[in-house]
């Protein structure tokens, strides 16, 4: 069972749940997305086509590398939830307001610990 950590009701850890679940579909199947940066066999490419198939391979590791982060956060936060200790601040230990993680479900800490 899910115990309310902080102010949160059991409504809102649900939703919260779903919010992370989803984010972490959308994440898993962004990152199981082959990129194409090598031409077909056969294929005939100019130099400037294997040009910009190497800055978008470029661009997309760096988003898969983004996303893998993402993916850890929210896996981290739905152990959280599981644990009864989601929705604290990792830095004072203070609830994080209901809206806070509504906006980013994943986040460690309350907005006012950021500042």
């Amino acid at each position: 069972m899910v115990r309310s950590a902080g102010r949160l009701t059991a409504a809102q850890l649900e939703t919260l749940r779903g919010k992370l679940e989803a984010e972490r579909r959308r994440v898993q199947r962004l990152l199981a997305t082959p990129v194409e940066t090598v031409p077909a066999e056969g294929e005939r490419t100019e130099p400037e086509e294997v040009a910009q198939r190497s800055t978008e391979a470029a661009h997309h590791l760096g988003v898969a590398e983004r996303e893998r982060a993402l993916l850890a956060d929210i896996d981290r936060a739905l152990a959280k939830l599981d644990a009864g200790t989601y929705g604290v601040s990792e830095r004072t230990g203070e609830p994080i307001a209901y809206e806070r993680l509504a906006a980013v479900p994943w986040t460690r800490v309350a907005a006012d610990d950021e500042e």
